[in-house]
């Protein structure tokens, strides 16, 4: 059985005294997937990053990337890339630069991958960073992700300030790079819903706490909004396991996972079903909410 290229157990880390952080947390990443990281802010994610690509030293439990851990150790460290969200680079020194010091870090840089992304992204290699926009930073950041070569890389927020054009650009260029199998990569996101169709599975904190992870087909089929007389649906509305309640009048709907005692009630009911976006549901999810009145 091949291992995990990221092993994860019993990981504790928090932040200050407020206690915020990540909680007893288990995880397998396998390679040759794409992983979505979602969570409202606050949730854990950009901890959860760091300590994978070795930013930060867990406080308790175990964290193996390649079966070792990452923290200060090099032959670790060159098998990763993270790209950040607003990702530092040099203001004064131009693209070319940046991509010449990139490749010292990735033993498995591909410099005419690098070439050929920059003439995908319209980016001229004589620029010097400081004159970029924001989403011409953003993709200067992509192309070090793309042509690191890393067998591990994060993707933090990577559509971040990238027009629609720029966007696809990315998309059809990462869609080729993981044709190969070889690379585990996270896209880690507040929008799942354009990124949904590049991602294998989803790996989904609240509060620093793993709430979901799954493969996406089997979380988009997870929930349901169910539509009918509000009176009829009194014990799936006031159910512990309604996500959500929206009411108009005499009709209600009622957001509900398909596995939970409230599905089996509500379809005992005269009833209209509706699937939610990811992103709704992901949403209620990590926030229950009371009531709403629809307007």
């Amino acid at each position: 059985m091949t291992k995990p290229v990221v092993e994860i157990r019993d990981l504790s880390f928090y932040h200050g005294k407020d206690k915020k952080g990540i909680k007893d947390l288990f995880l397998s990443l396998e390679k040759g997937k794409v992983y979505g990281l979602w969570g409202r802010n606050g949730a854990g994610k950009t901890t959860l990053m760091k300590i994978m690509t070795g930013l930060l030293k867990p406080k308790k439990g175990t964290v193996l990337v390649f079966g070792e851990g990452p923290f200060e150790n090099r032959r670790t460290l060159e098998k990763i890339c993270f790209i950040q969200e607003n990702h530092p680079l040099n203001p004064a020194w131009r693209i070319r630069d940046v991509m010449k010091v990139a490749s010292y870090f990735y033993p498995k840089w591909d410099d005419e991958l690098a070439q050929e992304t920059l003439e995908a992204f319209a980016l001229d290699p004589a620029k010097r960073v400081k004159a970029l926009s924001k989403g011409m930073r953003t993709a200067v950041a992509l192309t070090i992700g793309l042509a690191s070569k890393a067998p591990f890389t994060i993707f933090d927020e990577p559509t971040n300030g990238l027009d629609a054009a720029v966007r696809e650009i990315f998309y059809n260029l990462l869609i080729e790079e993981l044709e190969e199998g070889e690379r585990t990569v996270i896209l880690s996101t507040h929008f799942i819903q354009e990124l949904q169709s590049y991602i294998e599975e989803m790996v989904v904190l609240h509060d620093g706490e793993l709430v979901l992870h799954q493969p996406i087909e089997l979380i988009r089929e997870e929930a349901v909004y169910v539509t009918g007389q509000k009176q009829k649906l009194e014990e799936v509305i006031h159910h512990s396991d309604a996500l959500e309640v929206k009411t108009l009048g005499s009709t209600a709907s009622v957001l509900l996972e398909k596995n939970s005692d409230a599905w089996a009630l509500a379809q005992k009911q005269e009833i209209v079903t509706e699937t939610p976006s990811l992103q709704e549901y992901l949403l209620r999810k990590t926030d229950r909410k009371n009531e709403e009145v629809w307007s």
